[in-house]
């Protein structure tokens, strides 16, 4: 059976497109801390007046004193407050941290060396309320702290066995690096970058693109162009629409970096508990210049309503729903895709090896009408579908979903003329036409011989799938699949206009509510019992079990965000409070 389902599958190319973008955006910022690193030491050598240094990432934590108020709200939620008691007590040996100012930020900045192969120089920055108090405490700790002769707020740290480190203290802050050409210079106020940040964060890492020259971001972005071209090239044997993918995906790639490169401005992952709303979020943020090329691309291209917006239901044990608009360089890329799977699909229709020529794999008039209708949706640009289940563990659960498709009813008739024609050389597999029908809809169903789906699906799930003249629909699971996916139907038919205003959409979203996933555990003894009834109980409170993940559209920029609800700060403080009821007992 071909498998360029699974490989081009909106969802599939969404978790691969963000996956991708965040691993270019933190290779990026390291790239750019090394040009920025090499401009301003030219720079320096130029200008009389030392301009202040500002790192290129930053990794910093709100406050000591902050930190401390959201682990008490963890405790709080398991009414547990003899826990921060103990955290007290052990604060206590170490003085309760005086000498530090427990209400600023702090952290860790990552400058670059200078050099062939250009280094990261860690600088900690600590907010400093008294020096003298604050190297008793490091005493504490059997650290020594001496003072550098005839050099003005110049201090040694020693560890106990780990090397020297050498401290600057500047505007309140003692700068903490490995040698002293690291601390050797004027840092910008750690007020201008990371009291914003703790604003937003109790914790995050954030690369300051904007503080990055467009000379030296064009350079590297010269740099990985020619790096890149190698790779562009086509190796020996390679079928020519497996490369033509390859080199789509290549110059999708390039282009993102260019963007970022040439109109960056911030990149952060940070991570908050709200004590108000009770619940704990995880956000990466990604910011362009305003009215550069990357801010128009993200405000045309990153929202449009969903044709299933009337199906989607939140209150589900799981619901996933995406409707973005492809970029324009990537779509040359989702095409190529669609080419090598109709070639791919000719040949294992055709039981040919996969070296076989391709002039020598015939084409099926099947194969054409389904990927003419792929193709004609990804040249339309928007990708909309949604998948959500059904059910409980007593009932088991279904899966339904839906996939819009421009000239659907072709891609349908395509799609089950080839599971037909697969199901005939597999034994694994019973493709049955027209066994039910909802409006217009004609179903198909797809049945597995060797199922092993019981623990979710129950016996004997199938799989059911039509379409009408918008999008492909199916559903899998056992009786109560298929009722359950014609009044989703229902709901698209009765209520296709959402009336949301651009603001409110929300190109991608994930809502998971935990408590029926936790008795299907429980039901299928996948864990100890005590540990079933502590999870269960974390989240009896309604709506605490909740973890829901989104895309949204900023000003000039986008948000990734996966939001726990109150349930899992329960949970988390549980897990914690076990531990050190264990360490206690010994």
């Amino acid at each position: 059976m071909p498998l360029f389902l699974d490989q081009s599958s909106p969802i599939r190319s969404l978790q691969n497109a963000l996956l991708l973008r965040l691993a270019l955006l933190l290779t990026i910022a390291t790239l750019i801390s090394i040009g920025s690193s090499r401009l301003s030491l030219a720079q320096d050598e130029e200008d009389t007046d030392e301009e202040p240094a500002h790192p290129v990432v930053t990794i910093n934590v709100a406050s000591v004193d902050r930190i401390m108020e959201k682990i008490g709200v963890i405790f709080g939620e398991i009414e547990r407050p003899e826990v921060m008691d103990l955290i007290g007590t052990g604060l206590a040996r170490f003085r309760d941290l005086k000498g530090l100012d427990r209400t600023k930020p702090g952290g860790l900045m990552i400058f670059v060396s200078e050099g062939l192969v250009p280094l990261p120089i860690p600088v900690g920055f600590i907010p400093i309320e008294d020096i003298g108090e604050f190297g008793q405490t490091l005493s504490t700790v059997g650290a020594q702290w001496k003072t550098v002769p005839g050099m003005e707020n110049r201090y040694e740290l020693i560890p106990p066995r780990a090397p020297t480190m050498f401290v600057s203290v500047q505007n309140g802050y003692a700068f903490i690096g490995q040698n002293e050409e690291s601390i050797d210079r004027t840092f910008a106020s750690p007020e201008e970058f990371a009291a914003p940040l703790a604003d937003r964060y109790d914790i995050c890492v954030s690369a300051n693109l904007r503080k990055t020259p467009k000379a030296v971001r064009d350079l590297i972005l010269l740099t990985i162009k020619n790096s890149a071209q190698a790779s562009m090239q086509r190796r020996d044997e390679e079928p020519e629409a497996a490369y033509n993918l390859r080199r789509a995906q290549a110059e999708g790639n390039l282009q993102n970096v260019e963007y970022i490169l040439r109109d960056g401005e911030e990149l952060t992952l940070g991570f908050n508990i709200d004590q108000s709303q009770k619940h704990a979020a995880l956000e990466l943020v990604v910011k362009a210049l305003p009215n550069s090329s990357f801010a128009k691309e993200i405000a045309q291209g990153i929202a449009k309503p969903s044709y299933f917006a009337s199906a989607v239901d939140e209150n589900v044990p799981l619901s996933l729903s995406l409707s973005a608009i492809v970029a324009k360089h990537d779509r040359k890329t989702w095409l190529n895709a669609f080419n090598l799977g109709e070639q791919e699909s000719n040949r294992g229709l055709a039981g040919l090896p996969r070296d076989t020529p391709v002039e020598d794999i015939p084409g099926q008039k099947s194969t054409e009408d389904l990927f003419e209708a792929l193709r004609s949706t990804i040249k339309e640009g928007h990708l909309d579908g949604f998948t959500q289940f059904f059910g409980d563990p007593e009932k088991k659960f279904v899966i339904i979903g839906g996939v819009r498709i421009m000239n659907a009813p072709a891609f349908g008739a395509g799609l089950s003329e080839i599971l037909e024609q697969a199901s005939r050389t597999s034994a694994n597999m019973d493709v049955e036409l027209s066994v039910a029908s909802h409006g217009d809809i004609v179903f198909h169903r797809l049945t597995g011989k060797d199922n092993d789906s019981r623990p979710l699906f129950g016996d004997s799930p199938a799989l059911h799938f039509g379409t009408d003249n918008q999008a492909l629909w199916f559903a899998f699971g056992g009786d109560d699949a298929m009722p359950t996916l014609k009044a989703a139907i229902d709901r698209v038919a009765a209520g296709a206009d959402t009336g949301l205003r651009r603001g409110e959409l929300t190109p991608f979203q994930l809502v998971v509510n935990m408590t029926e996933w936790i008795k299907l555990q429980n039901a299928n003894e996948a864990w100890p019992p005590r540990v079933g009834k502590m999870v269960l109980a974390a989240f009896e409170e309604e709506g605490s079990d909740v973890l829901r993940a989104d895309a949204r559209l900023l000003k000039n920029g986008f948000r990734l965000r996966i939001q726990a609800e109150r349930g899992f700060l329960r949970l988390l403080g549980s897990i914690i409070a076990q531990r050190i009821d264990g360490r206690q007992a010994l």
